[in-house]
């Protein structure tokens, strides 16, 4: 990787550290990671358009560094790598106050349309006809997915349902977001535009708290702290709770069981939590009905359950 390094950027190191497939070093004062890619040119395109208003604005997000010919993408043994400079502590953990910081400091980017990921209706609809098709053909190979299925489609479906009540709203003031962010995810993660994608500005935080919720943190006063300083609008806060309600934890795990990623024990992680996953929900759901207005959902209103501010 030296040579590459050497021979695509003129760049030379004698000190790289290398993490599966990702190379970091570092030149004079100078951080960099050398990391493969996925996604295409023309959405690399926006995302580098991102990065550098953000440093212009003093948001210090890893800086696409251009090869030798003036292009992103370098080819290493047939694949796709992209060099990135980076500005942050590469493996200091994410937390709620740098999330929020985030969050309020990227708002109101909205004309980068193929990084737009705001359709939620279409995007879970597609996902769960997917998935049901699916396990209608491979149920009798997974005997976990068909026991704890029905369960969580049946969350999915409650969350489709309230998205399409509330409705989608023009996307003016979405926010730069990831495609995942969990709560054990570092600063080089959060400030990453490989990971950028433009959603609302709440998504990264629902999907934060159901990470850090199935890695079995009480969660529930970061939420209502999250939920008091964060500047959400009404309608934003809705969606907080529609995404929260949204069982992604367990449909990507599905998915990895499915590809042969993990093995299907690993859903066992993520089903014992059920009984205390719907406890958190609902002790979100009623303390947000004190300050916007959310839909009666009855299986949500069972319970009086206390709070804490």
């Amino acid at each position: 990787m030296k040579n590459a390094l050497q021979y695509y950027y003129g760049l030379v190191t004698t000190d790289i550290h290398q993490t599966n497939k990702q190379y970091s070093f570092r030149i004079g004062k100078n951080n960099y990671v050398f990391l493969p890619t996925d996604r295409n040119i023309e959405e690399l395109k926006e995302v580098y358009q991102i990065s550098k208003l953000l440093n212009q604005q003093g948001i210090y997000s890893h800086d696409i560094v251009l090869n030798n010919s003036g292009g992103m993408i370098t080819f290493v043994n047939q694949m796709p790598y992209i060099l990135l400079q980076t500005y942050v502590k590469n493996d200091d953990i994410v937390i709620l106050s740098d999330l929020i910081y985030f969050q309020n400091k990227t708002k109101k980017i909205s004309s980068h349309p193929l990084l737009v990921r705001n359709d939620w209706y279409a995007l879970w609809t597609n996902k769960i006809d997917y998935f049901e098709y699916q396990v209608s053909q491979l149920s009798k190979k997974y005997p976990r997915i068909r026991e704890s299925f029905s369960y969580f489609v049946g969350l999915a479906e409650t969350s489709i349902s309230l998205f399409q009540m509330l409705g989608k709203k023009d996307a003016k003031n979405l926010s730069i977001a990831h495609k995942r962010l969990h709560a054990h995810d570092t600063l080089f993660d959060l400030y990453n535009p490989l990971n950028f994608i433009l959603d609302l500005p709440c998504r990264d935080a629902s999907e934060y708290f159901k990470s850090a919720f199935i890695d079995q943190d009480d969660v529930i006063n970061e939420i209502i702290y999250y939920l008091n300083y964060s500047n959400l609008t009404e309608y934003e806060a809705q969606m907080f709770f529609i995404r929260l309600l949204f069982p992604t934890f367990y449909f990507d795990l599905y998915e990895d069981v499915i590809t042969g990623e993990v093995k299907e024990k690993e859903l066992l992680k993520v089903v014992v939590h059920v009984e205390k996953y719907e406890f958190m929900i609902k002790q979100v759901y009623q303390y947000l009905r004190t300050i916007i207005y959310l839909p009666e959902i009855e299986w949500l209103t069972e319970l009086p359950l206390n709070y804490s501010h």
